[in-house]
């Protein structure tokens, strides 16, 4: 409350008429001091009555009292029962069983076992972000397996069960009342819960805190444990068991229950430190004042401020946590529809239900009934539909710009690769990394016993039927013919041979400075045919390779008007380019190890393939060719490549993104 409605509440003595204290509020606004209006206090004194927070001479009414009772009693299933991801369900009234644990209570929240707890919980942190990748790798699969979906049904009720207990152990230890304990089904998943609001009344804001902030303390340290145990324990059903409880202390902790973002015990924490009770109501409520009198031209709205010096933190609140709970909320329907289509439909439908038509429903409500536009009703709604309208047309008939952006790489004319035109084994270089060679210089050779072998067959059989035919021209001269015949076959396998055994010779086929492609040892090291050995670098090149994603291979085939290239380097010089080539059919490896995760770049790889080349993904490989060549690009630089798609409406921008989205993950 504001200091001028506690002024008037400080009034209420009991002794004193509605009437008297209305004088006396009004001698002090006389003398300086701050109050409310006459319409103020009416509306003061009916929320007051409303809420049975007021006590009167008067004799209550049986029927409004009773009546009252229903309402409350109604609101409070349709709050409970409307949310059919999170259905609340009171069981009993457990302060009895709480109180016999007062000493245990105080013993835990002391600083001894603070210590304790940092003791416990940082070394844990450190050793989560050590085996990060181990905890994260393939995280959709090992979550959602029908196994472990199972065990986890089991596990997440323990843990809230323990974080539940600390919450009534904080209010003991401090003396308040824990009134209910019952079950909350959170995606039709039950856990306890206790009623820890006693705490509310706690007159330090630290011991309110506390409160809040118990069953973290409590998670965080199971956390800890867990995160030993599976270190240390072989695979088995201790390990799956502890990974779960990591799963639920980390995430649900950091991302959702200790966030202040969303509205559980981080929130509580930080509106009880900041002194801002009811931070999310009061924010919504300030961007409802802001909506009203700049969209709607209600200039008699009053702002919900106690002090001028929350306005930024309303503003900022109140348009960023919204944002954030919708982005958890879709990203949990997106991981568990990702394996269970169904069961994430059924969250999608109640998710759009309470994120879009429930706030729309509200704000029109709230256009028909509230007192500010009392005088211009009927404007405000045509206004609000022009600018549904509006919006309507700017997101859907609109064109605006309409790009796809992937990572490429620098890269070199098909004659500057040098490949090994033979299977073998590399017997001797005879050009050292960095030096520059001529056209036609030898760079190293290849030794392939096979093909050694049919080349020396191939001769001795060519020197065999030459000889024969030899005596037969002298001897024979009906059979010249067909040995002709046979020799000339002979030398067509002869010269087969010997041009694949020239080939374990590799040329140069331009000249350029000799890089090769393998960073270890060539000599002895075994390539198969058409393996890339090196490159030849000659100058600055205009040429860029550029992996597409599947998604995008259709838009950027049918749709690219134009293309740009920017270095990662240096981005200021932009270039324009054309597409040159496209590898048909597209495949799994990419032509860069720089374009994979592995070395930083956008396209997943598989880890457990050497080379950093295998995408977990198909990709379309494109060659371009910039208009002209970049001085400052050096082969192998990663760059940006800009397809400009056309100008297209943001509705339609959406609609073909959220199609491949469903094509790629839901693969529907």
């Amino acid at each position: 409350m504001t200091p001028e409605v506690w002024g008037v509440l400080s009034l209420c003595n009991g002794a004193r008429s509605l009437e008297q204290v209305w004088d006396i509020a009004c001698q002090k606004a006389d003398g300086g001091g701050g109050s409310i209006s006459q319409h103020e206090l009416v509306q003061l004194v009916s929320a007051l009555h409303s809420n049975d927070l007021l006590q009167t001479q008067v004799s209550p009414d049986a029927s409004e009292v009773i009546e009252r009772f229903e309402r409350q009693r109604k609101a409070k299933l349709k709050q409970n029962w409307l949310n059919l991801l999170s259905v609340r369900i009171p069981i009993f009234y457990p302060d009895k069983w709480f109180q016999g644990q007062v000493a245990l209570a105080r013993a835990v929240f002391s600083l001894p076992v603070a210590v304790l707890w940092l003791a416990l919980v940082l070394p844990a942190a450190f050793l989560g972000v050590q085996h990060w990748q181990a905890l994260t790798e393939n995280l959709s699969d090992r979550v959602l397996s029908t196994s472990n979906l199972l065990l986890l049904w089991f596990v997440y009720p323990a843990v809230k069960a323990v974080h539940e207990w600390a919450h009534g152990l904080a209010v003991k230890a401090r003396g308040g009342d824990v009134r209910e304990i019952g079950l909350l089904f959170i995606i039709f998943t039950p856990v306890p819960y206790v009623d820890a609001t006693s705490s509310y009344g706690f007159p330090s804001k630290w011991d309110r805190a506390l409160v809040a902030a118990a069953g973290i303390m409590a998670e965080l340290a199971l956390g800890a444990i867990a995160v030993f145990v599976w270190l240390a324990a072989e695979p088995g059903l201790m390990t799956a068991v502890a990974y779960n409880v990591i799963l639920i202390s980390g995430v649900s902790t950091i991302l959702v229950n200790g966030n202040p973002l969303m509205r559980y015990d981080g929130y509580f924490i930080a509106t009880d430190l900041l002194e801002l009770p009811n931070l999310a109501q009061r924010a919504q409520s300030y961007w409802v004042y802001l909506s009203d009198k700049w969209l709607f031209g209600a200039h008699d709205a009053k702002p919900p401020l106690a002090s001028d010096s929350e306005r930024g933190l309303l503003i900022v609140y109140g348009a960023v946590a919204p944002i954030y709970r919708l982005l958890i909320t879709v990203g949990l329907i997106w991981f568990v529809a990702s394996e269970y289509l169904l069961v994430g439909a059924l969250m999608a439908l109640i998710a759009t239900w309470q994120t879009l038509l429930m706030p729309i429903w509200k704000a029109w409500k709230h256009l028909d009934g509230s007192p500010s536009f009392v005088r211009s009703r009927g404007r405000v709604k045509r206004r609000a539909g022009l600018l549904m309208a509006g919006l309507f047309g700017l997101v859907f008939f609109v064109p605006l710009p309409f790009y796809s952006v992937h990572q490429g790489v620098i890269w070199l004319p098909d004659e500057a690769l040098v490949r090994a035109e033979a299977s073998g084994q590399i017997i001797e270089v005879l050009t050292q990394p960095g030096q520059k060679v001529s056209p036609g210089a030898s760079l190293m050779r290849i030794e392939n016993l096979p093909l050694n072998a049919e080349l020396v067959q191939a001769a001795a059989s060519f020197a065999q039927i030459q000889a024969k035919l030899r005596r037969a021209s002298v001897n024979e001269p009906a059979k010249i013919q067909p040995i002709k015949t046979e020799l000339t076959g002979a030398a067509s396998r002869l010269e087969e041979a010997q041009a694949r055994n020239s080939a374990l010779e590799v040329i140069a086929s331009r000249g350029g400075v000799w890089i090769p492609e393998a960073t270890t040892e060539l000599a002895g090291r075994a390539v198969k045919r058409g393996e890339l050995l090196g490159y030849l670098i000659e100058g600055p090149t205009d040429r860029v390779r550029v992996a597409v994603t599947q998604d995008d291979a259709d838009l950027v085939k049918n749709r690219v008007q134009s293309v740009e290239v920017r270095s990662i380097q240096r981005p200021h010089p932009q270039f324009s380019a054309r597409i040159r080539r496209e590898v048909p059919g597209g495949g799994v490896e990419l032509v860069s190890s720089a374009l994979g995760s592995a070395a930083g770049g956008d396209i997943p790889v598989d880890p457990g393939v050497e080379g950093g080349k295998h995408s977990l993904r198909p990709v379309f490989d494109l060659e371009l060719k910039m208009g002209q060549t970049s001085t400052s690009a050096v082969f192998g630089d990663k760059v940006w490549v800009r397809f400009d798609l056309g100008a297209t409406p943001l509705g339609t921008q959406w609609l073909l993104r959220l199609r491949q989205a469903f094509l790629t993950r839901l693969s529907v």
